[in-house]
């Protein structure tokens, strides 16, 4: 029985907690963390370190930023150039640009009259049916490298 009570004042508990944390009211991490490290957490120094005027990465306004490789080869970027890489490329971020051109609506046809005919459907699982299938397969297999093959193409320049 006090098995029974303690599970479910927990559950409780826990369902109280839970949609605060979702919300942003409660932070577990800096409470528990807080509580038992007698210091300052691994986070806490990482926002220390962090620039101030870092607001958000979102913006309406063109953005010039710098892009470089360093000596271990990871992409790196900054809004001011760097003082020891000669090979930084000057990027502008423009946000009224499309990255994916939009696709053109195909237009509208006018319905052609129905003539009632007397066929039956065919079988999904007869030879005709599956061949019909494995080719319609194909098909949309196709049109998703297209589509991956232009996303790449657009993504190019970044």
């Amino acid at each position: 029985m006090k098995y029974r009570i303690f599970t479910m004042s927990l559950t409780l508990v826990m369902l109280a907690v839970i949609p605060l944390i979702y919300m942003g009211k409660f932070d577990p991490i800096a409470f528990f963390d807080s509580g038992f490290s007698f210091g300052s957490s691994e986070f806490m120094k990482l926002k220390a370190k962090a620039p101030s005027n870092l607001t958000s990465a979102v913006t309406d306004q063109k953005v010039q930023v710098y892009k470089w490789r360093d000596e271990n080869g990871v992409m790196q970027f900054s809004n001011t150039p760097p003082l020891d890489v000669n090979n930084a490329e000057q990027v502008l971020l423009d946000p009224n640009s499309n990255v994916i051109q939009a696709v053109k609506a195909p237009e509208k046809e006018e319905p052609k009259q129905m003539v009632k005919t007397t066929t039956t459907p065919s079988n999904p699982y007869s030879v005709k049916g599956m061949k019909k299938a494995i080719d319609d397969a194909r098909n949309v297999e196709n049109l998703m490298q297209q589509r991956h093959d232009q996303q790449q193409k657009a993504l190019g320049n970044i």
